[in-house]
């Protein structure tokens, strides 16, 4: 395939395609090089020593027992949120999930909440990172200075200031014994930032570049699953009764906690069908580094490909009736079952970061939320993919009190 502006590149839209380049053949196919142009030196862009490294020093804040703990601050600070969702009124799912799940990073992660009226620059930053990818800028040359690209410099110019600052203030903390390595991420990266010698095994911009990277992928592909998921559940009304029936027999009015999860079966069925249909992840780009045969293909050295996962999730080959949104194909198999067919979190040993952290939080949240509210959204649903599945516009929903 041939795109103007970008050249050519090959489209891999297959389970075997996915395994091979995620997997089995992964030596075969680098990170594309506009991550690390748009997100530095960080896990999400590096490869090889470096990256495992970085993983390493990451790994130990997702692994399950780690992430269980968050779960009673992710429901304090979502709640904190919906009380100022008002009765019978119109909103935006995707502003309010964003700010959701930005809320929930920085509370449990970090152990910094912000502050439900302020923090509004660090907010749009947060989303703006994402236009490096937007399409009228992505197939130009990289030094075009588009109004998208513009905004996208601001923005990691002001996560930059913002993971510096943090990273002084609880270095200050630390001094004072009021913090210490191994309390939350934060901490520890300051402990990394501050070692020396064999303990520094990351640089300090490589440290600020955590930050940004795990700003950005911490909080933005979990809210638009959520949104995703929330404006699927207010279109299609025997699920959403299935779904309110649930939340009524397993939680009885009480808040969800970690031991509630597992019995939410309704409610993490939708949530992977939806991760089917709209996987915040749409396509994953990669290099080719060695010639590689691929079926009746032949791809040089340092050829583009895209593995589209969106391709792969909706093709008949491999799914029932592909473009429906329905939850209850989960009833009887699993995303295990599924397996090259979906991938919404990747595969391999890049396999996503923080997948755990995001399961979590997203079953939590729709089950506040659908506790608390009902929901009717005001238009269907339209994309513009960037890095991220994104909504073409707004999500406009009414939200009314149950």
């Amino acid at each position: 395939m041939r795109v103007l502006g970008v050249g050519e590149f090959y489209n891999l839209a297959s389970p075997d395609s996915l395994e091979r380049a995620l997997v089995t053949d992964r030596d075969a196919f680098a990170k594309s090089p506009g991550f690390r142009v748009a997100f530095g030196e960080n896990v999400l862009s590096t490869a090889g020593e470096q990256w495992q490294r970085q993983r390493e020093a990451l790994d130990e804040f997702f692994y399950p027992a780690r992430i269980r703990d968050y779960a009673d601050r992710m429901v304090e600070l979502t709640d904190r949120r919906l009380e100022r969702w008002d009765d019978d009124t119109e909103l935006s799912l995707h502003e309010e999930l964003s700010g959701t799940a930005l809320d929930n990073f920085f509370g449990t992660l970090f152990d910094r909440p912000l502050d439900p009226d302020g923090d509004e620059r660090l907010r749009r930053a947060a989303s703006d990172i994402n236009l490096w990818f937007k399409p009228t800028s992505f197939a130009l040359p990289r030094w075009v200075p588009t109004p998208a690209r513009r905004r996208f410099s601001r923005a990691v110019e002001t996560v930059e200031r913002e993971a510096r600052r943090l990273l002084d203030e609880r270095s200050r903390a630390v001094e004072r014994g009021e913090a210490k390595a191994g309390d939350d991420l934060l901490s520890t990266l300051v402990a990394l930032r501050e070692a020396e010698g064999e303990e520094a095994t990351l640089s300090d911009p490589e440290i600020v570049d955590q930050v940004v990277g795990l700003v950005f992928a911490g909080h933005d592909t979990t809210a638009l699953a959520m949104t995703y998921a929330l404006h699927q559940i207010g279109t299609h009304p025997e699920v959403r009764e299935r779904f309110h029936a649930e939340l009524a027999e397993v939680l009885g009015g009480d808040r969800p906690t970690l031991s509630d999860v597992g019995d939410l079966e309704v409610t993490e069925r939708l949530l992977n069908e939806t991760l089917r249909l709209y996987p915040p992840i749409h396509t994953i780009p990669r290099v080719t580094t060695r010639p590689v045969e691929m079926g009746d293909y032949r791809l040089a050295g340092d050829t583009r490909t895209h593995l589209s996962v969106w391709a792969v999730q909706r093709d008949d080959r491999f799914w029932e009736d592909p473009h429906e949104w329905r939850p209850a194909r989960w009833r009887d198999t699993s995303p295990q079952d599924a397996g090259y067919a979906y991938a919404p979190f990747g595969a391999g040993p890049r396999l996503c970061l923080g997948r755990r952290f995001a399961l979590l939080e997203a079953k939590l949240v729709l089950a506040l939320v659908g506790q608390r509210f009902e929901l009717d959204p005001q238009r269907p649903l339209e994309f513009e993919p960037m890095s991220t599945t994104q909504p073409a516009h707004e999500v406009p929903a009414r939200v009314t009190r149950r």
